[in-house]
Order: structure tokens, then C-alpha cells, then sequence
């Protein structure tokens, strides 16, 4: 049954963030033509807009990052551990990475509230709230990554598994 909420939800995630980077590339392309056709109806909100559904899009991928072991590492030194060593380090690494995850969840729903308290306005005609759209997809994406995590360990997967792939590894 977790293997295929995983799957399902890599699938969702996927086309979510496809069509956020779509939107992101036609509102920027749109609010760049509208300036040069038509000067009087350009928007001074385009690029700004933009910018928000790439900074969705890049959040969510995080969670898809982790399933997929695609998180930046290096293996020069952990190649010449033992496996037994390296199994060891692989916990110790995934247990930091999610205790870290958990704190950016934590201080980014409060940055969010706080933007929100504010009530902090983006500085175009536009005037979007900046808790939702700049601040809300740090918590939000950590969130996700912390469910991942917890699915794949209850599919018998270690999150930010890279150290199994090293050689020599005895699991």
C-alpha cells in the first residue's frame, strides 16, 4: 500500500510541479510581450508572480528529491569506511537530516505567521500577501518531506539513503 501512495504521490507531484514552472514561464514570456506590443497594458506584476510559482515549484520538489535519492552528497570519504561504519554513519545522517527538516519547519511557520501579523505586501500594484506567497512554501515543503520520510521508513526505506548505494554494503 506505501509503495503505491509513493508512486501516486511522486506522479502528482510531478505534473503539480511541471505545470507550476509552465505557468511561471508564460506569466514571465506574457508580462514581457504585453511591455513591448502593448506598453499601455503591461503589468508591473509579471516577473513578481513568476518568481512566486518557482519558489513553489522548487519547495515541492524537495519531498520528490528525497524519494528519488537525488539530494546533494558526496562519497569520497565515506567510500573508504567500512560497511558496517558507513551503515551506522547513513542513520546518524538520515536521523540529522530530519531533525533539521523539522526545524525549518517549525521556525518557518513562524516566519509565516509573523509575515501574516505584518500583513507584508509585495511592493507591485499586485500587492500580494508575502506570508503565502514567499513565506508559507518553506513550512509547507518541510511538512512534505516529513511525511516522505516517514512513509519510506514505514516501507522499510531509509530517507537520504545514499550511503546504502556505497560499495561494499552488507544490508
Amino acid at each position: 500500500m506505501i509503495p503505491r501512495i509513493l508512486n501516486l504521490w511522486s506522479r502528482v507531484e510531478t505534473v503539480l510541479i511541471g505545470a507550476l514552472l509552465i505557468i511561471a514561464l508564460a506569466v514571465f514570456l506574457g508580462g514581457g510581450l504585453l511591455r513591448i506590443v502593448a506598453p499601455a497594458y503591461a503589468v508591473d506584476w509579471a516577473t513578481e508572480v513568476s518568481i512566486y510559482f518557482i519558489i513553489w515549484a522548487t519547495v515541492l520538489a524537495g519531498a520528490a528529491i528525497v524519494q528519488e535519492d537525488r539530494h546533494l552528497h558526496t562519497e569520497v570519504f565515506i567510500a573508504a569506511l567500512s560497511p558496517r561504519l558507513r551503515w551506522v554513519l547513513g542513520w546518524a545522517m538520515s536521523i540529522l537530516s530530519i531533525v533539521f527538516i523539522a526545524i525549518m519547519l517549525i521556525y518557518g511557520w513562524q516566519a509565516y505567521e509573523f509575515a501574516n501579523l505584518l500583513d507584508e505586501r509585495s511592493g507591485s500594484s499586485l500587492r500580494a500577501p508575502q506570508g503565502f506567497a514567499v513565506f508559507l512554501p518553506l513550512p509547507l515543503g518541510m511538512a512534505l518531506i516529513l511525511i516522505r520520510c516517514a512513509l519510506m521508513l514505514m516501507n522499510g526505506q531509509r530517507p537520504f539513503g545514499h550511503l546504502s548505494n556505497a560499495p561494499g554494503r552488507g544490508e
